[in-house]
């Protein structure tokens, strides 16, 4: 089990679950799966691209063009390489390096993200950020999933506010100003972490310390208004007149048009009563529960050894 290394109570974290934060401490180490070293590795002999690191300064995004490289030649040629020695410069002026990912090119973190899919039943992905001193990265805003926060190396501050909306599907508007109460604040140190609730406000940055932490998120969490979407698109494939187009000049005649809604409801009603809640939950289980296929690891050497009966030559 490693979802004990992410926070300390498991049962809290389920009461917890998309309503309240919660703060765990005493977690241990965690640089088998990331730490400084490892983040040092990925950023300077890993030959990251655009979209899988990218810097954060104050709130904004930092230019491209200004931290990548094009390298190679001909048909190696590769743009959006990042350049190790312009990512640092731009650390020294204060920039958060995000690591985007990190299942697709860190062997360490993806073998902890498979384990702990499996233990919470949905795809769950991760990504690092590295925040210089006296620093901040991205500025006040909410994720559309549910977060954990591991902290690995350093202490950073963190402020949380009551989500402006329950539960969003997308994310903010860049820039977005709030003005909900405070919840909480607190230092987050090595060996804790923090869970963060869907659409929570947070806000974080460091003082006189850097710092390191990687955040796991479910890549889609699953929700019922997708599930309705379905539903609605099988009473359409049954109703004709739920596929039926507005008519010539239809805002010409409100009335009418209510009345045209009104009826395609109880018709959308009707077969909502008809619904097979059991069919319902297989099919909600067979679509969001699918976790990744585990990394083909150690088949490597037999594929390459796999003899393959020549065609004969025409």
């Amino acid at each position: 089990m490693v979802l004990h290394r992410l926070v300390d109570d498991t049962d809290a974290l389920r009461q917890a679950w998309e309503t309240s934060p919660l703060h765990s401490r005493d977690l241990g180490d965690f640089d088998d799966v990331f730490g400084l070293d490892l983040a040092e590795d990925l950023i300077v002999n890993r030959g990251l691209r655009i979209p899988y690191l990218r810097l954060l300064n104050n709130g904004g995004y930092v230019p491209a063009s200004r931290f990548t490289h094009r390298t190679g030649t001909g048909a190696g040629q590769a743009d959006g390489v990042a350049d190790p020695h312009a990512v640092l410069r731009e650390m020294e002026r204060g920039a958060t390096t995000v690591l985007r990912g990190l299942v697709r090119y860190c062997p360490e973190a993806a073998a902890f993200c498979e384990q702990l899919s499996a233990e919470l039943g949905f795809p769950v992905s991760a990504g690092a950020y590295l925040t210089p001193a006296n620093s901040r990265g991205a500025g006040p805003h909410y994720d559309p999933m549910s977060v954990l926060v591991r902290q690995v190396h350093g202490v950073k501050h963190w402020r949380l506010q009551a989500p402006p909306t329950p539960w969003p599907r997308t994310l903010p508007a860049p820039g977005e100003r709030y003005d909900t109460p405070v919840i909480a604040e607190l230092d987050l140190h090595p060996g804790e972490s923090l869970y963060i609730p869907r659409g929570m406000v947070h806000d974080a940055w460091t003082t006189d310390s850097e710092s390191v932490h990687i955040t796991f998120s479910g890549d889609t969490p699953p929700m019922w208004a997708d599930v309705l979407h379905d539903l609605v698109d099988q009473a359409a494939a049954t109703e004709p007149a739920l596929r039926e187009t507005f008519p010539w000049r239809f805002a010409d005649d409100p009335d009418a048009l209510a009345g045209q809604a009104k009826e395609r409801l109880a018709l959308l009603r009707a077969f909502l009563d008809t619904a097979d809640t059991g069919q319902l939950a297989a099919a909600v289980i067979d679509r969001h529960a699918a976790l990744p296929e585990p990394a083909p690891r150690g088949r490597l050497a037999a594929a390459l050894a796999h003899a393959r009966t020549p065609e004969p030559p025409r």
